[in-house]
């Protein structure tokens, strides 16, 4: 189910990358209108533009912790199993009929 979680996690973030990539372009559109009404020098409009960039920059990072602490929850309310509990849990299967197998060619000897 872990990987479930991390295909849900992949598309809500590259959602909200997407929407911010939109709105990028957006912002610049408008700050290139500006510029070419004289409304805002060139460089001003690329300040407005880079600042944008730094803060969805950090706030990228928050947004990437706070989806994967909500579906880390999501999933352990709804009881999904992890995938590395069931490697886990295979492993020891895998063992213990090893074991079983070892004492049987034991017994023949």
């Amino acid at each position: 189910m872990s990987e479930d979680k991390d295909s849900l996690f992949k598309k809500l973030f590259y959602t909200g990358v997407g929407l911010t990539v939109s709105t990028k372009e957006n912002i610049e559109k408008k700050v290139k209108e500006l510029v070419d009404k004289n409304k805002i020098t060139a460089e001003e409009g690329k300040k407005i533009v880079d600042e944008f960039i730094t803060d969805f920059d950090k706030k990228k990072d928050d947004l990437e912790k706070e989806l994967k602490d909500f579906v880390s929850k999501t999933a352990e309310k709804l009881k999904f199993v992890k995938k590395s509990d069931i490697d886990d849990l295979n492993k020891r299967l895998d063992e213990i009929e090893s074991k079983i197998e070892n004492l049987g060619t034991d017994k023949k000897e």
